[in-house]
């Protein structure tokens, strides 16, 4: 029952995030907004999510796993449903920081009672945890355009979604587990030691191959198939559908190979995906060398936070914050990084990048130490 609680609340926690993401564009168009103007507003949530980070691990840690996650979840949950109320761009500034605030809340407190599961259940389950949020994501993309199709307001969806989601989230949070005490003194805050500053960094290479993949990937197919009638979506959606799916087998090929096994495959997945979608000019090819890289990146953030929990000096939700606010510098600054580069070199060369960084990540798994990070 304690695996099946946290996975709806990955599950639910997908579905939230992604409700918001589908209806952007209705956003922009209940404040006129121009590109930049709703380019600030959606600011607001990834630097929420930056600010979060330094003390969610401590409020995790003193409010224990379980606790934070109902009540994290559970807040999620409100703020989605404020949006759709908010009246002015000023008030959905203000929510939407709070909606990153909280949603990275969620993140640290859901991954940390994952592990307690894992060390509960005496096996790896955090990848599937993370391939029900990504689930959640896809099934909520398909009810908003149900809920467009019947022509329901942004505040009915939300609040359908809100519902649903308390009630599941209320009935499960009996469920869910207190945190195994830590045989062995550990810290809150402390600086990342050198294994934790190595899992940082691995995590800041997957964290930034995904925002490429997420902001760029759909303008470079169409360039390869040079026809704007085609669906331009096609070649994101085979990254994002094999890396759904690479989640859902991570913990198998964990137990059958290894934590280092396995993120070397990823980090090699990653670099000749992309290379194989830049150097072949054709649709077929970048949709495979796409598809590689969904694969690649699958489990790459799941095993991250497994080993971060292994810390020896630091409680595992603040490990956890620790590599997560490492990584996410990676998503929020990477996109950019690439289009600047697009701009002066080409889209081609810019998201070469990508290869590298799956490179990078074979690299550092090689130097790596998968019995302690301590």
């Amino acid at each position: 029952m304690p695996k099946t609680a946290i996975s709806l609340y990955f599950f639910f926690a997908g579905i939230i995030f992604s409700s918001w993401a589908s209806r952007i564009p209705d956003v922009k168009d209940m404040f006129a907004l121009n590109e930049a103007e709703l380019g600030a507003i959606l600011f607001m949530l990834p630097l929420g999510a930056l600010l979060a980070l330094p003390v969610a691990g401590w409020v995790v840690h003193r409010l224990g796993s379980k606790l934070a996650s109902v009540s994290s979840l559970f807040l999620y949950i409100v703020l989605l449903f404020l949006i759709s109320k908010a009246h002015s761009v000023l008030s959905i500034s203000i929510v939407l920081f709070l909606f990153g605030v909280i949603g990275n809340f969620a993140n640290i407190a859901m991954n940390t009672q994952g592990l307690s599961v894992q060390q509960l259940l005496k096996k790896p389950i955090l990848s599937l945890l993370h391939a029900m949020w990504s689930l959640g994501a896809f099934l909520a993309a398909a009810i908003t355009g149900w809920t467009m199709s019947l022509g329901y307001s942004m505040e009915i969806h939300f609040g359908m979604i809100a519902i649903a989601a308390a009630v599941v989230a209320l009935f499960f949070s009996f469920s869910l587990i207190k945190d195994a005490a830590a045989d062995h003194p550990q810290k809150v805050f402390a600086l990342p030691n050198r294994g934790l500053l190595l899992m940082g960094i691995i995590c800041f290479c997957v964290a930034m191959s995904e925002g490429a993949m997420a902001d760029w990937s759909s303008l470079y197919y169409r360039q390869v198939v040079h026809e704007l009638s085609k669906v331009s979506t096609v070649g994101y959606t085979a990254f994002a559908l094999c890396m759904a799916l690479g989640r859902f087998f991570g913990d198998r090929l964990l137990q059958a190979f290894g934590y280092s096994t396995v993120l070397k495959l990823n980090g090699i997945l990653v670099c000749i995906g992309m290379s194989l979608a830049l150097a072949i000019n054709s649709p077929g090819a970048v949709i495979i060398g796409f598809a590689l890289v969904g694969l690649g990146v699958s489990s790459v953030i799941p095993i991250v936070y497994m080993l971060s929990a292994k810390s020896k000096s630091m409680a595992p939700s603040a490990a956890i914050a620790a590599v997560s606010s490492i990584g996410f510098l990676g998503f929020l600054f990477g996109p950019p990084i690439i289009g600047f580069i697009a701009q002066e070199t080409g889209l081609r060369l810019a998201l070469s990048i990508v290869a590298f960084l799956g490179l990078m990540i074979w690299l550092l798994s090689i130097r790596m130490r998968t019995d302690r990070i301590s």
